[in-house]
């Protein structure tokens, strides 16, 4: 069995030097990504719209951590890398105290075998065993 092992990989992107400043060239790297925003009167650890986005990425990255590791040819295991996230506000009124008008796109990446069609394999396991409806893609 082949064993990808990201966080030794990007070791340099994801663990710095705490003892200088350094410039990176970061590669192209592929994610699971999702978009939302926190509630009015909420914030990113009471928000149930946050929680359900972090578990939808988690769940579709071990759901095709183990398509790869269960396959009968070729199989591939890889831990299944760090929840990350892009903040911002669009009303210009950015406050670290009030978080009911922040954005987010949270993220996991994902190695480069993981391509589109496995992505969909991915969802449609997710979907079938949670009895959901996947959203028309065109």
């Amino acid at each position: 069995m082949k064993i990808l092992d990201l966080r030794k990989q990007y070791k340099h992107l994801y663990q710095p030097s705490a003892k200088k400043i350094e410039a990176v060239q970061v590669p192209r790297l592929q994610f699971v990504m999702i978009d939302g925003a926190i509630e009015k009167g909420s914030e990113p650890g009471k928000s149930p719209a946050f929680a359900e986005a972090t578990q939808a990425l988690y769940g579709i990255s071990y759901t095709i951590k183990f398509m790869l590791k269960k396959r009968k040819t070729n199989p591939i295991d890889y831990p299944v890398m760090a929840l990350e996230g892009l903040w911002w506000v669009e009303d210009g009124m950015f406050d670290i105290t009030i978080k009911d008008n922040w954005f987010y796109t949270l993220m996991i990446m994902q190695p480069d075998v993981i391509t589109q069609a496995v992505f969909e394999d991915g969802l449609a396991e997710i979907a079938e065993k949670k009895a959901i409806a996947l959203p028309c893609r065109s």
